[in-house]
């Protein structure tokens, strides 16, 4: 009997840890997860001005490039601003916003990441805060 009361409850426990698992993995407790999903999307509103953001390009063709101690002013406090701002860029224009599609001439796709997170939205909605670090990666060629 004891060792059927053991079973049960080790077959219990699995059975939530694995259901509350995979519910956290679809978003289902967005408390548990202040940056929705494991995605970060920057502040809610821009700041007037940022400082020491540092920026980090990883080319495929060309050195890596890191600028450090960025500041930007006026409310262009995006990601993509920082990157202007230190780049030439290259966008493709949708509906919904924009696309970098090449860096300094390198084209391809890019993808970017903030404080060593995803970046889940595009470069021009992600509002900086002070001390941001943005990391650009080319994926392909």
């Amino acid at each position: 009997m004891k060792k059927k009361l053991k079973f049960a409850i080790i077959t219990l426990i699995g059975i939530s840890s694995f259901t509350v698992l995979i519910l956290y993995s679809f978003g289902f407790f967005p408390f548990l997860n202040p940056n929705q999903g494991g995605y970060n999307t920057g502040r809610d509103t821009a700041l007037p001005e940022v400082f020491n953001i540092s920026l980090t390009v990883e080319y495929v063709t060309q050195p890596t490039q890191t600028w450090e101690n960025i500041s930007l002013y006026y409310y262009d406090t995006t990601v993509l601003d920082a990157l202007q701002e230190k780049c030439t860029v290259e966008l493709s224009y949708f509906s919904n916003g924009a696309l970098v599609i090449g860096i300094d001439g390198v084209k391809g796709d890019w993808i970017y990441y903030v404080n060593n997170m995803f970046a889940g939205v595009g470069a021009a909605d992600f509002h900086l805060n002070h001390g941001d670090k943005i990391y650009w990666k080319h994926v392909n060629t």
